[in-house]
């Protein structure tokens, strides 16, 4: 089984079917079962472990967990949920006092309907109880394909995935209802020819990093362009940490009216007025950083149109076309290798999202626009053409600052300069951006651009 892959509901049912009709339904869940105790004697036989079952397949996984504890001598108890909770409620709230960890069995994967009632209440006291909580394959109330909260989610230190990962475990807010999580394999077998095939970026797209001979030059290393606006700062980060990355040489080409905003700009960056042979010899053409909200949109179209390599294409050069969606996807559906990188407002104004799940919104945008996106956040959503959809996992909340988008624009433009394969350089720089938020000192995008060589290092050992 390959652990970067990540099933929705139907495909998962499908594995399991897979299983029942050359094994048993009940030899699933009585494995399934077993593996959770077996997991939970080796990590938490120290604890007092009370099983809080729902009516369905979740809730025997947990019964049959905890059977296999009492034959372990741990001490453990199952909270059977009834229709009489009214009753029972104060029973309930004494009994979660009397236990360190919690293990929520109640729903499984199929929840498609909001919880309330008396679920609702139990679910808010499990949230209260202060105690250490281990949802079973998904918290439940979180939505299995979207991450959607039903209502309201058991809120988990640590979910075990049974079998596979499900997109619910890195959407938000699903991620962040999950907490940890673990894998507890199953013997379960991915289908073939999963649609939409889903994959979790992981530390191994780092394997293909750009390495060069000794005796290269700048230009073996590639060349990229960043066309900038009035804004500076932002073109001035994508060509600084393209360079970062490894990049040989980044250009700067700016109108001749805007030249001044670019008097300090980093000595290693070249500034150079836009003319017709700027785009000759470079490598990469980043289109977005930097231009402001009144760039002449007919020039946008020109480098669209003439550019012939690789485009990145973010911010400004993405809203200004939200009025004339149809143009831009008529252009960008012409060109190969266009990545775009939009945020949620972004994305918005040039594919309308709808209320389904992200990785089906991703799925719609590249259909329309026959090329790549990565919908930036959190939660970040790679979508090559094909249904072929990564999720990334890394990220934290540091990267809600300014300028981390323009960082994101130069490690990719950066890596693909240098000859790196096209989506294996898009799913590096998403990977990289998470690796370094998680450095604890990194706050600001400055901090960010200064520990990327550190990264770097890191990621090539």
């Amino acid at each position: 089984m390959s652990l970067n892959k990540i099933l929705t509901l139907q495909q998962v049912l499908k594995a399991e079917n897979n299983f029942i009709v050359k094994n048993s339904h009940k030899k699933l869940i009585y494995f399934a079962g077993t593996e959770i105790g077996k997991f939970l004697y080796k990590n938490f036989k120290q604890q007092k472990i009370l099983f809080i079952c729902g009516a369905g397949n979740n809730g025997m996984d947990g019964v049959i967990a905890a059977q296999y504890l009492k034959k372990k001598k741990i001490e453990c108890d199952i909270y059977q949920l009834s229709k009489t909770f009214k009753q029972d409620e104060r029973k309930f709230v004494n009994l979660l006092c009397r236990y360190q960890v919690l293990v929520d069995c109640i729903f499984g994967t199929g929840l498609n309907r909001q919880i309330n009632g008396n679920l609702k209440k139990i679910i808010e006291k499990i949230n209260n109880s202060k105690k250490y909580i281990i949802a079973i394959d998904l918290p439940s109330g979180t939505k299995c394909d979207t991450g959607q909260i039903l209502g309201i989610s058991v809120k988990a230190n640590l979910t075990l995935c049974m079998g596979f990962y499900k997109p619910a475990h890195f959407l938000l807010p699903g991620k962040i209802q999950s907490g940890e999580k673990k894998i507890i394999k199953l013997n379960l077998k991915v289908p073939k020819k999963l649609k939409p095939n889903v994959n979790l970026i992981d530390s191994k797209v780092c394997n293909f990093l750009p390495d060069f001979k000794s005796d290269c030059n700048k230009y073996d290393r590639g060349h990229v362009l960043v066309i900038g606006g009035k804004m500076s700062g932002a073109s001035r980060i994508v060509a600084l940490v393209s360079r970062k990355i490894g990049c040989g040489l980044s250009t700067i080409g700016v109108s001749k009216n805007y030249l001044k905003y670019y008097n300090g700009v980093e000595v290693g960056t070249i500034v150079q007025e836009i003319t017709k042979d700027l785009l000759k010899k470079k490598d990469v053409l980043v289109l977005g950083p930097g231009l402001g909200k009144n760039f002449d949109k007919k020039e946008i179209i020109f480098f669209l149109e003439v550019f012939k390599g690789p485009i990145v294409i973010d911010a400004d050069a993405i809203s200004i076309f939200k009025d004339e969606r149809k143009l831009f996807y008529q252009i960008i559906k012409k060109k190969k290798n266009i990545v775009l990188t939009p945020h949620k407002g972004e994305f918005n104004r040039l594919f309308n999202e709808s209320e389904e799940s992200k990785l089906q919104n991703c799925i719609k945008a590249s259909r329309l626009i026959n090329n790549s996106i990565v919908y930036k956040g959190n939660d970040t959503v790679v979508c090559f053409k094909g249904e072929n959809l990564w999720i990334n996992h890394n990220a934290t909340e540091r990267l809600a600052t300014a300028g981390t988008g323009d960082i994101l624009c130069g490690l990719i433009s950066g890596l693909i300069a240098q000859k790196m394969n096209f989506r294996k350089a898009i799913l590096a720089g998403v990977y990289i951006l998470g690796e370094l938020s998680q450095i604890k000192k990194n706050f600001i995008a400055e901090d960010f651009i200064s520990s990327v060589s550190k990264i770097l290092l890191k990621l090539k050992k």
